[in-house]
């Protein structure tokens, strides 16, 4: 694994593209006695600049964990890629950005619609990033193979860790 101190144009056009293959994203907050807590979210159609946003009820247990314990860390799994983005959290109250965000999708989890007050925004603030890409599973495979005839390390792909 490279690091690298800030994410170049490419290492944030790997992270979108990652984000925009995944449909569900695990949030994890902090609960009150300091135990991890992951919540699925659904993935918004918004464009990653170090900023990723997620529709929640206010009630929700994220949306109270986010209130006490602002570090979050924000996962994807998407086919032969995998992204980890660690920052903060804070709930915002913008009619205009959940309107942006907001889709057919969203109707369904939400029965009070767009304009519900109820409905927040978790806005969360990447400080770094880690992911990884595999070549695919036949070149891992044949990876791991040539690696368990050679003795040498398999190359099963890439991973990279940003600052963003």
């Amino acid at each position: 694994m490279s690091t690298h101190e800030h994410a170049t144009v490419d290492q944030l056009d790997t992270i979108r593209s990652i984000m925009k293959s995944t449909r569900i994203a695990m949030l994890t907050t902090v609960k009150a006695g300091g135990a991890l807590h992951s919540h699925p979210m659904t993935v918004q159609e918004a464009d990653f600049d170090g900023d990723c946003w997620f529709l929640a009820s206010e009630s929700a247990d994220a949306v109270q964990q986010l209130q006490a314990h602002p570090h979050v860390n924000v996962s994807y799994s998407g086919s032969g890629q995998w992204l980890s983005l660690a920052g903060t959290a804070e709930i915002v109250r913008d009619q205009a950005k959940k309107s942006e965000l907001w889709s057919t999708f969203t109707d369904v989890w939400f029965e009070g619609g767009e304009t519900d007050p109820s409905v927040v925004l978790i806005h969360v603030k990447a400080d770094s990033a880690q992911y990884w890409e595999s070549p695919g599973k036949v070149a891992t495979l044949v990876g791991v193979v040539a690696a368990k005839i050679t003795g040498e390390e398999p190359q099963t792909g890439s991973s990279e860790s940003v600052t963003v």
